[in-house]
C-alpha cells in the first residue's frame, strides 16, 4: 500500500485518484476550493462527477494544508493546471527542503513561456528535490475513468524501474498503464493532436463525411511523426502506434466532447475571430499551435502541408473555406 499525494482537485485528478482508492493506495488531494475539498472528504467530487462516489472513499483525504498532504507521500501526482506550475512547485519544495519525491505529471503539451514539454519544465522547477518523474498520457475522459470504464494508456518517462512501479499502483481490471521511454515523442502527439483536432473540426462541418475524415487524419498523424523526425531525429517512430500517440489523437479528433474539436466546429461556423471571443476558455489546439508555427515557419524542408494550412487558417488570415487547399499539390 502506498500513500499517493494529488497536487489539485480537478476532474482528472479525481479520476485518476478513485483508480488508486479502488487499488487500496491512501490518497491525499491538495486544493485551495473549500467546497471541493469539503465533498471530497464526504467522498464525491460533486462539480464534476455529482452525486457517484469515489471507489473506497474510506481510503481517501482532502485538505489545503500542504505540509500535511505531502507527509510520508511516496508519489506526488502533479495534476492542476500548467499555468499553475510557476506557484504551485515553489510551495511544494519548500515544504519537502532538501527531500526528494517521485513526481507523476498529468500536464500535456508545451509550455508557453518556455517552450518546453512539461516533463522538462518539472526537471527544471524541481531540480534537487526530483527523486524520478513520468508522464501520464493517452486516450481518456474523465469522467469514464471515474466511472471504471475500461481505459488504457501510456506513462512515458527515461527509466523504467519508474514507469513499471507507477504502472503498479494504478493497473487494475478497467484501468491499465503501458509503459513507454519515449516521452518527447509522446509529448509530442499529445500537443499537436490538439492542433489537428481543431482542423478536423472544421473538416467535419465544411465536409460531413468519412471519407475525408479518415484520409486527413492519416495525413496528420503523418505528419506529426514528420515533425517528430525533425526535432528528434534519433527518437523512436513508433510512438505514433501507441495510446499516446493514435489512441489520444483518435479520440480527441472525432469527438464533440472534445473542446479542440468544438473549437474547430465554430470557426466553420463563424470564423477564427468570433470563435476565440466566445470561448472563454483556454483552446490548447490553438496555443500549441501558435508555438509550432513560429518554431516551423521557415523550416522549408520540412513537408507538413496540412499543419501549415492549419497554421495559415489560425494566424495567417487564411480562410477556413481554404483549409483543404493543399491537397492539389499533396
Amino acid at each position: 500500500m502506498s500513500k499517493v499525494t494529488f497536487i489539485g482537485t480537478g476532474a482528472w485528478a479525481s479520476g485518476l485518484a478513485t483508480v488508486l482508492t479502488k487499488n487500496n493506495h491512501k490518497v491525499v488531494m491538495w486544493g485551495i476550493d473549500d467546497k471541493e475539498i469539503s465533498d471530497i472528504n464526504k467522498g464525491k467530487n460533486t462539480k464534476y462527477f455529482g452525486d457517484k462516489f469515489f471507489n473506497n472513499p474510506e481510503n481517501l483525504k482532502a485538505t489545503t494544508d500542504l505540509k500535511k498532504a505531502l507527509k510520508g507521500t511516496q508519489y506526488l501526482v502533479l495534476a492542476v493546471p500548467s499555468s499553475a506550475f510557476e506557484i504551485v512547485i515553489p510551495q511544494i519544495k519548500n515544504v519537502l527542503q532538501d527531500k526528494k519525491i517521485n513526481v507523476i505529471n498529468v500536464a500535456k503539451g508545451i509550455d508557453n513561456k518556455s517552450k518546453l514539454f512539461y516533463s522538462d519544465v518539472i526537471k527544471k522547477e524541481f531540480g534537487e528535490n526530483l527523486k524520478n518523474y513520468c508522464t501520464v498520457v493517452g486516450p481518456s475522459y474523465a469522467v469514464e475513468v471515474f466511472d471504471n470504464q475500461l481505459t488504457v494508456i501510456n506513462v512515458v518517462g527515461p527509466k523504467s524501474s519508474y514507469l513499471q512501479a507507477v504502472a503498479s499502483i494504478f493497473n487494475n481490471d478497467t484501468f491499465k498503464l503501458i509503459e513507454n521511454k519515449n516521452e518527447y515523442g509522446a509529448q509530442l502527439f499529445a500537443a499537436l493532436k490538439n492542433t489537428l483536432a481543431i482542423a478536423m473540426g472544421i473538416v467535419r462541418e465544411t465536409k460531413p463525411y468519412k471519407n475525408p475524415e479518415a484520409a486527413l487524419l492519416t495525413i496528420g498523424v503523418k505528419e506529426i511523426n514528420n515533425i517528430l523526425k525533425y526535432l528528434y531525429p534519433k527518437s523512436d517512430k513508433l510512438i505514433g502506434f501507441e495510446f499516446a500517440g493514435i489512441g489520444d489523437l483518435f479520440l480527441t479528433c472525432t469527438s464533440e466532447k472534445s473542446r479542440n474539436f468544438s473549437f474547430g466546429l465554430l470557426i466553420a461556423q463563424k470564423g477564427v475571430k468570433k470563435a476565440l471571443e466566445e470561448n472563454s476558455k483556454t483552446i490548447e489546439g490553438y496555443r500549441t499551435a501558435k508555438i509550432f508555427y513560429e518554431m516551423l515557419k521557415n523550416v522549408e524542408e520540412l513537408r507538413i502541408p496540412f499543419f501549415r494550412s492549419i497554421f495559415n487558417v489560425l494566424f495567417a488570415n487564411k480562410s477556413e473555406k481554404d483549409l483543404l487547399d493543399f491537397l492539389t499539390e499533396f
